[in-house]
């Protein structure tokens, strides 16, 4: 779960609808210096399904109890946030073994980039481990079976962190940042305010870029979980939409 919380109300956007946001991106990626997916219809697949494994929880996230409100993904208890992981590929690879290549991948930069195991518990750290060796067996032999190399992969790894990092960037209206590199070139995203933002250097096809989610805002603030998980489930979605602009 995404949370924006401004004191007076917060907003909830789940992790399977920003990963969406990212999907619909990525069908749109790619000029004559940026290289574009690919497989391209296999992999923006794996961009849109990269946070499937949060589907479930996020349909009852747990409670937040400083703020009253449900936990973001980074306020989660981190042994579940790490238990997630483990069966994440498998939800996806009766549709598409290179999309569950790419959520292993997806994974596993996750539990390197920014997890540190020095500074897990003992057994987390365990966890992490046999995970991340898991994830490379697997990957070894999803890579055999769509007939791609592991460079290649990683690239379109590096390309999912990259629209990963947008979506998240345009959910949260975070600041001005450079998104993580592809291809040796880092994009620099600067919002402009109302769902919109300018990138520069510019990475899609079309002269600009629009892509929509649905998210929840409420005020109210819990002290119970049940009650949490009903006013979840009955706030009107509402359609957001963002622009992202040439820099």
């Amino acid at each position: 779960m995404l949370i924006v919380d401004d004191g007076e109300r917060w907003t909830a956007i789940t992790q399977p609808a920003h990963a969406w946001l990212a999907g619909q991106l990525a069908a749109a990626w790619g000029t004559g210096e940026i290289a574009p997916p690919e497989p391209g219809p296999e992999v923006v697949l794996g961009v849109e399904q990269h946070d499937v494994a949060w589907t479930d929880y996020d349909l009852r996230p747990p409670l937040h109890e400083p703020a009253g409100r449900a936990a973001s993904f980074i306020e989660a208890p981190v042994r579940e946030r790490h238990l997630i992981w483990h069966d994440a590929p498998g939800r996806v690879l009766a549709q598409s073994p290179w999309a569950a290549l790419l959520v292993s991948l997806h994974g596993t930069n996750i539990h390197t980039r920014y997890v540190s195991l020095d500074h897990l518990p003992a057994e987390d750290a365990g966890i992490v481990r046999g995970y991340l060796e898991e994830q490379r067996t697997l990957q070894d032999a999803l890579i055999a079976q769509v007939g791609t190399t592991r460079a290649h992969a990683e690239r379109q790894a590096e390309l999912l962190f990259a629209l990963d990092a947008l979506s998240l960037s345009l959910c949260h209206g975070w600041p001005e940042r450079e998104l993580p590199v592809v291809d040796g070139v880092a994009i620099r995203y600067r919002p402009a305010g109302d769902g919109a933002a300018h990138l520069d250097p510019w990475p899609f096809g079309a002269a600009q870029v629009q892509a929509q989610l649905g998210a929840r805002t409420l005020t109210e603030r819990f002290t119970d979980a049940q009650a949490l998980h009903a006013a979840l489930a009955a706030a009107p979605l509402e359609r957001r939409t963002f622009t992202l602009l040439r820099g």
